[in-house]
Formats: structure tokens, C-alpha cells, sequence
């Protein structure tokens, strides 16, 4: 099967804009979980198990996927370890650090 020039633009158009609104989700969701972490009752907990889930994370992942995937996944755990390192665990009503 061969694709016309127009319907492999279409097709690009297409990838864009479902590229688009995964973005948009994404950064829905990382408002959603600096809230989370930032109203976190245990603080001293949350830093604990999100040091687990890293070594867990770095395991699944290990050399398994793409190197675009990869490396944003690697900017993004960096940006939540900083984001929950970055609230004093005596605190209240902090807010992570906007990245």
C-alpha cells in the first residue's frame, strides 16, 4: 500500500495533535501530584517510599525502552525527587518548587 503525500500529512496532522493533548494531560497531571506532594500529611514517609519506586523504576525501565523515552522519563523523576526533597518534612502548606 502505498500513501499519497497528502494522506501521510494527514497522518502527521493527525500525530500532532494527539501529541498535543498528551501534553496537556501530562501537565495536568504534574499540577496535580505538586498538590499531592505538597499537602502530603507524612512527608518523612512519602520521601522514604519515592526513594523505593526510583530503584524500582530504574530496574523496570533499564535499557528497555527508546532513548527519547528514556531520557524524559529520567528529567521527570529528577523534577517529582527534587519537588519532594525540597519541602521541609516539619512544614506546613509548603509548596514545591516550581520547575
Amino acid at each position: 500500500m502505498t500513501l499519497t503525500l497528502e494522506q501521510i500529512a494527514e497522518r502527521l496532522r493527525s500525530c500532532e495533535v494527539d501529541l498535543e493533548a498528551h501534553r496537556a494531560y501530562l501537565k495536568a497531571m504534574e499540577y496535580a501530584l505538586g498538590a499531592a506532594i505538597a499537602t502530603h500529611n507524612d512527608r518523612r514517609s512519602l520521601a522514604r517510599v519515592w526513594e523505593l519506586m526510583l530503584v524500582e523504576a530504574a530496574d523496570v525501565h533499564a535499557g528497555t525502552d527508546g532513548p527519547v523515552f528514556t531520557a524524559a522519563l529520567q528529567q521527570s523523576l529528577r523534577m517529582l525527587t527534587e519537588q519532594i526533597s525540597s519541602i521541609d518534612p516539619r512544614a506546613t502548606n509548603q509548596r514545591p518548587v516550581d520547575q
